[in-house]
């Protein structure tokens, strides 16, 4: 079934991952939005379809065209992406998570092909786009500046040659944009809506405070949180060149440090976990990415399923 339709990229596993984001889309339209730049439901349900789309491609580059075998180039993760994300225990919507985490997610996206190109000129291209997508990511929640030390820990630690190019635009790309944005968006009155800040918020609060609760609207995503520890076993033991496994390691410190991030927020609103699609998707992918029995394939996508219908709609 699930196997044999997304076994290989074509028109029909395109198709229905759309179809499948099209309908989170609506669904995430039904939920209270509690921050938006916009109130009319069909222009924020347009910009939530775009924003998963962006987000889809980007995790479509970097899982099928330069990770997974090239003599293997399944088409799982895009239904692997539309189920993770109605994983997410979502209670209300806020705009600034989904929208700045689908930039990261482009900018992720650069920077993985950055890391595959030999021409300059081409790699400071992406590095540059890198740099500005974070910048607007930025713009929405002015933590997100803390995300540009993954990208430059990949550029020292990897074994690709460098120039002082590389680091003055990564360096002086926000210093660039950040201020000359604030200054145009105080211009037009709408810098009030951006320029926020999530640790610095009313709603964190202090990490003794916390108490962790499983409700059944979690136990979806724990499904997702086990297949990932897998699959970085698996991962880590088929990776054999140096740089991709600086980049495998510092997408696992990037999950890690995020989740214990927003595990500080007492009142999450389930929006959060966008930043961790891309993490999961590339990860949980590596299951697939040797020859698998449809048997196991077909077994894994109907737990995930089943548990998300379960307990996120029926109970």
């Amino acid at each position: 079934m699930f196997a044999k339709t997304f076994k290989k990229f074509s028109y029909t596993s395109a198709g229905i991952s759309i179809v499948l984001l099209l309908g989170i889309s609506y669904y995430y339209t039904t939920l209270d939005i509690k921050w938006s730049l916009f109130e009319s439901k069909i222009i924020n349900g347009i910009l939530i379809f775009g924003t998963l789309m962006l987000s889809n491609y980007a995790i479509d580059t970097v899982t099928r065209q330069l990770t997974i075998e090239r003599s293997n180039r399944n088409a799982y993760h895009l239904l692997l992406y539309p189920l993770i994300i109605i994983s997410y225990p979502v209670e209300f919507i806020d705009m600034r998570f989904i929208l700045s985490s689908a930039a990261i997610w482009a900018a992720w996206r650069n920077m993985r092909i950055f890391f595959e190109l030999t021409k300059t000129t081409k790699k400071n291209k992406r590095l540059f786009d890198a740099c500005v997508l974070l910048s607007f990511s930025s713009f929405l929640i002015i933590e997100n500046l803390i995300i540009f030390i993954y990208p430059l820990i990949a550029l020292i630690t990897s074994n690709i040659r460098t120039h002082l190019k590389h680091y003055i635009i990564i360096f002086m790309t926000p210093i660039i944009i950040l201020p000359s944005g604030f200054v145009i968006l105080s211009f037009l009155s709408v810098d009030s809506y951006l320029f926020s800040s999530y640790f610095f918020g009313d709603q964190l609060q202090m990490l003794d405070e916390f108490k962790f609760y499983l409700s059944a609207a979690y136990i979806p995503i724990s499904i997702v949180f086990v297949l990932y520890i897998i699959s970085i076993i698996i991962k880590f033991n088929r990776t054999i060149g140096s740089t991709r496994r600086i980049l495998d390691f510092v997408g696992v410190v990037f999950f890690i440090l995020t989740s214990y991030f927003f595990s500080m927020n007492q009142q999450l609103s389930g929006s959060e976990f966008h930043y961790l699609s891309l993490t999961l998707v590339y990860f949980i992918s590596q299951i697939f990415a040797k020859k698998i029995k449809s048997l196991y394939v077909n077994f894994i996508f109907i737990a995930l399923i089943v548990s998300i219908v379960t307990f996120n709609f029926l109970i």
